[in-house]
């Protein structure tokens, strides 16, 4: 990712968690509103947690700060996020290990999704940040719509029921309307000499539409065929694309942006006057 290489354990943090979460959080609806249990789901959902904050930890460099995360709970997103990602993980393994052992526990399900999906609010959150312009507005809410439309293409496609169930489609639609809106938004914003350097810039409507027909649309199909894991695995090739655009799109709207913006603004007025 050249320039963006220091996002790559972001981009793996993020991915793994979102994918895991998802999971955990739609197992959880799938099994309590439509009676469809899924628990290789809830435990592939646990592994892939359990991954990315590994990953996220290795991120931090030194290990003994990683207990220091938390004692912003309350005043800080990033320490919400960590303590909500900690107990999340700790029910969706709750509920797998029930699971696997034969035994049902409805109310601790409900309690795994909840918290799977609060992780993913968190996420959002963590990274609604003042000044980064790709992020603000619907940007926020994409982790965890994202993360629900993945996890309900992979409870589907495990459970092998035929057809496309109408919850799968409601989740998919839901991501793909407001995802759509941060697409519009990112392409409302005009190019600065700055990004019109940068490769992953020039090619920002390549890479969201990758994102869009990846996660949103072809699954779809795939389900409608025959639930296979090859849905599964577009899905998760969309959700992939989707944190690496999330970062190498990122634009710090800087003191310095904004100079090239006003330069750039007072050389129109000047082609303007000279015509």
């Amino acid at each position: 990712m050249s320039d963006h290489a220091g996002h790559r354990p972001l981009v793996a943090f993020t991915t793994l968690a979102i994918a895991g979460a998802g999971l955990v959080a739609a197992a959880a609806y799938f099994d309590l509103v439509h009676g469809v249990p899924s628990t290789s789901a809830v435990a592939a959902g646990a592994v892939l947690l359990a991954a990315g904050l590994m990953v996220s930890l290795a991120h931090l460099g030194r290990k003994r700060r990683a207990g220091l995360a938390v004692r912003g709970v309350g005043r800080s997103a990033l320490s919400n996020e960590a303590l909500v990602a900690g107990v999340a993980l700790a029910a969706a393994v709750s509920v797998a290990t029930m699971g696997l052992s034969g035994s049902r526990a409805p109310v601790l399900t409900a309690v795994a999704g909840a918290v799977n999906a609060a992780f993913l609010v968190s996420v959002g959150l963590v990274y609604s940040v003042r000044g980064q312009r790709t992020w603000q507005g619907v940007s926020a809410v994409t982790p965890l719509t994202g993360g629900l439309a993945f996890g309900a293409v992979a409870v589907q496609a495990t459970a092998g029921a035929g057809g496309v169930f109408l919850a799968t489609l409601l989740f998919l639609a839901i991501d793909a309307l407001l995802f759509s809106q941060r697409w519009r938004d990112i392409a409302g914003i005009a190019f600065s000499e700055r990004m019109l350097a940068d490769p992953f810039h020039l090619r920002r409507s390549q890479l969201l539409a990758a994102r869009f027909f990846l996660l949103d649309a072809v699954p779809v199909f795939l389900l409608a065929v025959a639930p296979a894991p090859l849905a599964i695995a577009v899905a998760a090739a969309g959700l992939l694309v989707d944190r690496v655009s999330f970062y190498a799109l990122a634009l710090q709207h800087t003191t310095e942006h904004e100079i090239e913006e006003v330069e750039a603004q007072m050389a129109a007025l000047g082609r303007m006057r000279q015509d």
